[in-house]
């Protein structure tokens, strides 16, 4: 008997004990031993897949999602979760010195019931499911998160928690990258049409548009926004432009735009690049070298943040499309042709001319400060305008090239391309400036003294002639990368969203309100009826002779007599600016009869300007008489015209189609039509979807000879991937072609 009251003892005081033991069990919170970010499933439905970021070793990947969308964690536990028991908290946090208050640091409780958000402007989680210890959790970060690199920390608790057991946290060792989401209605930069966003978000490769309005040349490009260790330096750009402070700043794409254009520069900030016109880039990269971004932004990481030289404008575009795209802001380069640059927001273009010795009208260029760019490259990016009561939501105008100062700072945009169209400059932000690029009127005035200024005409047509973007079809660029105003193939014409047809009514219209913005003064013009008009050729090659051909054309039923008559050339910058004098050629005065006209042509010999050539390759012709009306009245008539020679494509072959991994041979040639060498060449190769190879130089290239030259180049993803090419030498930069690969 005593024996067995001893063995009922022990069972009451082990039952006892289990029941304390599971008592404590039930109060103290669960471990986390680990959180699966699911990264697989969770980047392809956010459209985020292709960062290679995501498919590094495990050790190393990160999870990259978009704001206003659920994403799902599994958390590992060391026991059974029971949602009548234990709680599951999320704590975020972004920046230095996160807190509640700056909306940085964020604590979750998981709704247990699974409930999906009341509110798109909320942080929410809710527990999706449950197998034995796996918990699958959703996290919907609001539609206006702040973009950037978020740290998580989990823990586990018992709703009857017992002081004495600390409370523990998991960390996740690795950030969680949160992007802007142009899918999400509620996401102030969503795009309704999302086939767009296959170009203008998830496109990694396409061209920039260079050249004359009448013979477009197209640079392919990799903007690899999707390369390893862009996004970060991306990510890092944002907070710098923004004074490393994380806030409502880095949810509004209005101040990021504005941000990224002023930190692609390095004028004011410390930006990324360097803008170098000079022609002299022997302590740099000449600007025609680059053919991706990656190089760029990892150069300007490597080095800690020193600017990466050298730059211009279409270089600057393609960096700020790479940043803009990166971090899920819809973004296009755009190239307009014949693009005005207004230095004292006049909104309009003045050309002075003088008289020299001999009576002949000349450009008189130190008082001329405006000037007419062959090409200027910028950007549009998608967005509601909130702060304009979203009058002028849709795509904005903003532009990195450092070439006027807004808020003191080297900056521009974002710009309203509809406040654009109808001249309304007093829009938020740099609206004059914008507006005269594309539409300023040009007018030529004859300088005589300090108080007389003679309006000698205007040109209404002049800026703005083009405005080209790549076809958004999100694939690699495929036309042709020399195209004139006679081949069928083009770009993207977006020309018609800037501008009314030029001479409508509405057109007009947008000038007069632009000129009221700016309070401009025109003078008094009189209509000349003598004009003088272009004839178009095809495409010169540079090292050839050519011709320069023009009308004058008698609109008028009476004779004129023509006098002073003459033409000069020069080569120039694509800027405007003026390299060398070529010549200057006086043409014989001739009478017009009434209602007829009469053809010149005047001859260039290569070795006339060779030595004189910009890396552009761009002249302008101006052509300038005066002409005798009744009553001793004059007229002086002005024709100012820029025009580019062409340079030779690479031809490119090589295998069509191919597997993964595989090695392919390009074999590249082009023939120099220089009569001298070619001199100081490298060759540079690329393409998103090909393993990295770095720049080759190359041998001198005898005059008039074939250039030829075959490489192995090896396919690192599968997809349509452009694989590019650029030859620089220092008589004729930027030789470039292209092929196309798919990779299987």
């Amino acid at each position: 008997e005593l024996l067995e009251k001893m063995k009922e003892k022990e069972r009451r005081e082990k039952e006892e004990r289990e029941r304390l033991e599971k008592e404590r069990a039930s109060k103290r919170p669960l471990s986390i031993k680990d959180v699966d970010m699911n990264i697989p499933d969770n980047c392809k439905a956010h459209h985020t897949d292709k960062f290679e970021l995501t498919h590094l070793p495990e050790d190393k990947r990160e999870l990259v999602v978009r704001r206003g969308q659920e994403f799902s964690l599994i958390l590992k536990l060391d026991q059974e979760y029971d949602k009548a028991k234990h709680d599951l908290v999320l704590h975020f946090t972004t920046g230095p010195n996160s807190s509640p208050i700056a909306g940085t640091d964020i604590t979750l409780t998981v709704d247990e019931n699974g409930r999906a958000p009341t509110h798109p402007e909320n942080w929410h989680a809710r527990l999706i499911g449950q197998n034995k210890t796996d918990v699958t959790v959703g996290v919907s970060p609001p539609c206006n998160c702040f973009v950037g690199e978020w740290s998580l920390f989990i823990s586990a608790q018992s709703k009857m928690p017992d002081k004495n057991v600390q409370k523990e946290e998991f960390e996740c060792s690795s950030d969680i990258n949160i992007l802007l989401n142009p899918w999400c209605k509620d996401d102030q930069v969503y795009m309704k049409d999302t086939n767009l966003l296959e170009e203008y978000v998830l496109n990694d490769q396409g061209a920039v548009f260079q050249g004359s309005s009448d013979h477009i040349g197209a640079k392919v490009w990799n903007f690899a926004q999707f390369e390893e260790g862009v996004l970060e330096v991306c990510f890092s750009l944002l907070r710098k432009s923004l004074g490393y402070k994380v806030g409502p700043h880095m949810s509004n794409p209005v101040t990021m735009a504005r941000a990224i254009s002023a930190i692609v520069n390095s004028n004011d900030d410390d930006g990324v690049l360097v803008g170098n016109w000079s022609g002299d880039y022997d302590d740099g990269t000449s600007p025609t070298a680059w053919i991706n971004s990656s190089d760029i932004l990892l150069q300007y990481s490597r080095n800690k943040g020193e600017a990466v030289r050298y730059g211009q404008c279409w270089v600057f575009s393609a960096v700020v499309t790479t940043v803009c795209r990166a971090i899920g802001l819809p973004c296009k380069s755009v190239t307009c042709f014949d693009s005005a640059h207004d230095t004292d927001g006049s909104t309009t273009i003045d050309y002075v001319f003088t008289r020299n010795a001999d009576g002949y009208l000349k450009r008189d260029r130190d008082r001329t400060d405006d000037s007419i760019w062959n090409f200027h490259v910028w950007n549009e990016v998608w967005m509601a305008r909130k702060d304009l009561k979203n009058e002028y939501d849709g795509w904005q105008v903003i532009d990195a090239t450092p070439q006027e100062i807004s808020d003191d700072i080297f900056c521009c945009g974002p710009a309203p391309v509809a406040a654009i169209k109808t001249g309304n400059c007093k829009i938020l932000y740099d609206l004059p400036f914008v507006f005269a690029e594309v539409n300023s009127d040009v007018i030529r005035w004859e300088y005589v003294n300090k108080l007389t200024w003679i309006n000698m005409g205007s040109d209404t047509k002049r800026t703005g002639a083009k405005i080209f973007s790549k076809n958004p079809d999100g694939k690699p660029y495929t036309d042709s990368l020399t195209i004139s105003r006679w081949q069928k193939s083009s770009p993207h014409d977006v020309t018609s969203d800037y501008k009314f047809p030029e001479g409508s009514r509405e057109e007009r219209r947008a000038v007069d309100n632009a000129a009221q913005a700016s309070r401009v003064f025109r003078g008094k013009q009189t209509p000349n009826d003598v004009k003088i008009e272009m004839v178009e050729k095809d495409g010169m090659m540079v090292g050839e002779d050519f011709t320069i051909e023009f009308r004058l054309v008698n609109t008028s039923q009476k004779k004129r007599e023509v006098s002073s008559l003459h033409l000069e050339l020069y080569s120039k910058f694509y800027t405007g600016e003026i390299k060398s004098k070529i010549f200057f050629k006086p043409l014989p005065g001739l009478t017009l009869e009434g209602k007829k006209d009469k053809t010149f042509s005047v001859d260039v010999k290569s070795k006339d300007y060779l030595d004189k050539i910009a890396e552009q390759a761009n002249m302008e012709v101006i052509i300038s008489a005066t002409v005798a009306k009744e009553n001793n009245n004059k007229d002086n008539i002005v024709k100012v015209d820029n025009f580019r020679l062409r340079r030779a494509d690479i031809e490119i072959k090589m295998p069509t189609s191919c597997k993964k991994g595989e090695e392919l041979t390009a074999h590249l040639n082009f023939k120099n039509h220089l009569p001298v060498p070619m001199t100081k060449c490298v060759l540079y190769l690329g393409g998103a979807g090909f393993e990295k190879i770095e720049k080759i130089p190359q041998k001198d290239v005898p005059a008039k000879s074939d250039w030829k030259l075959s490489v192995k180049v090896k396919a690192k993803r599968v997809g349509l991937e452009q694989f590019s090419v650029t030859f620089d030498s220092q008589e004729v930069p930027d030789i470039t072609g292209r092929a196309e690969v798919q990779v299987k």
